[in-house]
């Protein structure tokens, strides 16, 4: 209970929330619909013009509002929906005026809508701490966690169809709805198409695995079929070194062998590589978590299992996409594997429920549309089953596929009853140790090195190894008190005169075992003072420590998958439509040349970080990153020391506000103009104009 309180507290610190209403509203929209990639639910437009015309008011009022007065702004984003729902509101019209964090957020509640959760409560009391299962029922019946998870939505155990409902045909069109919402992500077509068309390689791309008994000995146990790479010849390089090996390029129709005759699974690396659906997804999900975020998929045939139990070192949203699957879910084993920070090894089932004793806390059935949170550690695994009798049968959605073991099936179970689901992964490296692991090196070298204190730098202790260390750990029975007082109380005796005799040799041991006791305490007296040194040189190292991680964070995410409003802001309008391109700039120059009176923001909030390095103000952004973890390296923008107060006000405005060029903190406007130009070259510069170009001023 009192950590719940800790989390509500921190939450108010948090960005402000959605409005709950609204929340509740955009919710039901499905992951497509939030992310405006879904056209088929596009609303028409009474005239073309018209829309355009609306479409370029928008950006243009709210700029103009917001250079006026700040006030005006703020008053605008504050609230969403106060007089939106007093009548019935479409949210495919609103979602096109969200904040990029507003649909981050929104996207989220959307995954886990089906359990009632909102966001707040999510952080508050399942993030990091327990898993989540969002379905419109509980998983049939079976144990699915705490009674707050199993029993949260009260009408989701009501939509289960039942043949004598009355309400039958609307609550079988609900579960239907749910079943379908995450329908455009990803299918095995799409699968069948990314492995044919892009030469995706075993290892690297993608893994066919079998959780098997192998051995004949009732030990079950994962095995990976990929063939192992070769190394290429005529390599100076190292045997380990991956540009020395050469991977197998996987053939379709092996996969598709592997995968439903050998009943293998079929696990696809990183997708969002080749998807741009799932890239946009976790983009917004990046923003929303402020953490990489990365994706596996998982393709496992009927009646089978591709992984052995175990746990991971990241959070995982699972989201079922075709078929049904069984998920087992384990409490941690202890509290030295609770968040983790390495992923386990493989178990058998015997050590998971006998041996290490960890508590079932899961055992359930999801189907298409279910997600399922797990925080890392939660040991887990899951196998592929037909659809029970109580959830709705699914029309395919294009799950078969020329050229494809198996034929198209009426039913999302797939060909040959196949599960796919998509795993969503967050928080890896990123918990307060990593931080600290930054942070606390540094510190001891600025501390060590400093002009104010030379005590770090101060020869250790002579012969300090002849008292310290675990060989000279006393007990307490024998640094105690207990033998030397006795041998101090015969020493007193004997010089009072009173009758008694002194062992030497105990009084000896014991006056030894004092002295040790004192020097091991002055050691760790002086050990403290400067540990307790480093640490306040820690606390004021804390902005260069995030600095640093913030570093790291640009470099391991994804690039910003912007959506076409987004993108009609910046340079890279050009290459958009010939509507698209006027939605946010009616005086858009051809010459893309920034003027004194252009407004500006970063194009998306924290893409870009601004730090101090070498007496240079140094840039660094993540729009030209690869969707291949560190397949691009980060190519900072380095500027003059002076420009540093403008490049803040520039990377600080995010929408809905803009500022203005002639009112970044600078010494003259032509500097303004051309530190802004750099970034609108760059591409991450969202600019517009809310009158003709003021063209008093003349640069470059």
């Amino acid at each position: 209970l009192d950590e719940d309180a800790d989390e509500d507290n921190h939450a108010k610190l948090e960005e402000e929330e959605v409005e709950p209403e609204v929340e509740e509203l955009l919710s039901s929209l499905t992951p497509l619909q939030i992310m405006m990639l879904d056209e088929s639910n596009a609303q028409p437009e009474t005239a073309e013009t018209d829309a355009t015309t609306t479409e370029v008011a928008k950006p243009i009022a709210k700029a103009e509002n917001n250079v006026e007065s700040a006030d005006k702004a703020e008053n605008e984003n504050v609230t969403m929906g106060e007089n939106m729902l007093e009548g019935e509101v479409d949210p495919l019209m609103i979602v096109k005026d969200l904040t990029t964090e507003h649909r981050a957020k929104i996207l989220l509640s959307s995954l886990i809508s089906p359990s009632g959760v909102t966001t707040h409560e999510f952080y508050s009391r399942y993030w990091g701490k327990r898993p989540l299962l969002a379905a419109l029922d509980n998983g049939s019946g079976i144990n699915a966690g705490d009674d707050d998870n199993d029993n949260r939505n009260a009408k989701s155990k009501k939509k289960t169809p039942m043949e004598d409902d009355p309400y039958k045909d609307k609550l079988e069109k609900e579960a239907m709805q749910h079943a379908k919402r995450l329908d455009g992500l990803l299918n095995r077509s799409i699968i069948h198409q990314m492995i044919r068309c892009n030469k995706l390689r075993y290892w690297l791309d993608l893994n066919v695995t079998q959780y098997t008994d192998t051995l004949g000995n009732g030990l079950k146990r994962r095995i990976t079929l990929d063939p192992p790479p070769k190394k290429r010849k005529n390599r100076s390089s190292t045997p380990d070194d991956d540009d020395n090996l050469e991977y197998a390029v996987a053939n379709p129709q092996d996969i598709w062998s592997n995968v439903d005759t050998s009943h293998c699974t079929l696990r696809l690396l990183r997708p969002h590589e080749h998807n741009d659906s799932i890239h946009t997804m976790l983009s917004l999900l990046e923003s929303e978590f402020g953490c990489m975020v990365g994706s596996n998929a998982y393709l496992t045939p009927l009646h089978s299992q591709g992984f052995a139990p175990h746990y991971d070192d990241v959070d995982v949203f699972i989201l079922q996409l075709e078929g049904y699957k069984r998920w087992r879910v384990y409490a941690p084993p202890n509290k030295m594997e609770t968040l983790p920070r390495e992923s386990s090894r493989d178990y058998t089932e015997k050590e998971v429920e006998e041996d290490m004793g960890c508590e079932l806390i899961m055992d359930l059935m999801i189907g298409p549309g279910d997600v399922l949170y797990l925080p890392r550690g939660w040991i887990h695994q899951a196998d592929t089953v037909a659809r029970p009798a109580h959830m709705v049968k699914v029309p395919s959605s294009g799950s078969g596929g020329k050229g494809m073991s198996g034929s198209k099936d009426s039913d999302a179970q797939g060909p040959r009853g196949h599960s796919l689901h998509l795993t969503v992964s967050a928080m890896q490296n990123w918990c307060w140790a990593d931080f600290l692991e930054i942070l606390i090196p540094e510190a001891l070298e600025a501390a060590a090195a400093s002009d104010k204190s030379i005590s770090l730098r101060e020869g250790l202790p002579r012969n300090f190894l002849s008292y310290m260390g675990t060989m000279h750990q006393l007990d307490d029975e024998d640094s105690g008190p207990e033998g030397l007082k006795q041998a101090l109380e015969a020493v007193a005796k004997a010089s009072s005169g009173e009758d008694g005799e002194v062992d030497e040799a105990v009084l000896a041991e014991a006056e030894a075992k004092q002295r040790i006791r004192a020097r091991q305490n002055h050691f760790k007296d002086e050990a403290k003072k400067r540990i307790m040194r480093v640490c306040k040189q820690a606390m004021s190292m804390l902005d260069d420590a995030c600095d640093q991680i913030g570093k790291r964070f640009l470099s391991d995410r994804l690039p910003p998958a912007l959506l076409e409003p987004e993108l009609s802001l910046t340079k890279a309008a050009s290459s958009l439509s010939t509507s698209s391109k006027t939605l946010g700039n009616p005086h858009h120059d051809p010459t893309k040349k920034i003027w004194p009176n252009t407004l500006c923001r970063l194009v998306r909030p924290n893409i870009a970080r601004l730090v101090i390095e070498d007496s240079k103000a140094v840039l660094y952004h993540c729009l030209d990153n690869s969707r291949v973890y560190h397949g691009t390296p980060l190519s900072p923008m380095e500027f003059e020391i002076d420009d540093a107060p403008a490049l803040e006000q520039l990377l600080t405005t995010v929408e809905p506000h803009w500022i203005m060029v002639k009112d970044l903190i600078h010494g003259d406007v032509e500097d303004k103009m051309e530190i802004a130009q750099a970034l609108y070259d760059e591409g991450i510069l969202a600019t517009i104009l809310a009158d003709a170009p003021d063209r008093s001023v003349q640069t470059g």
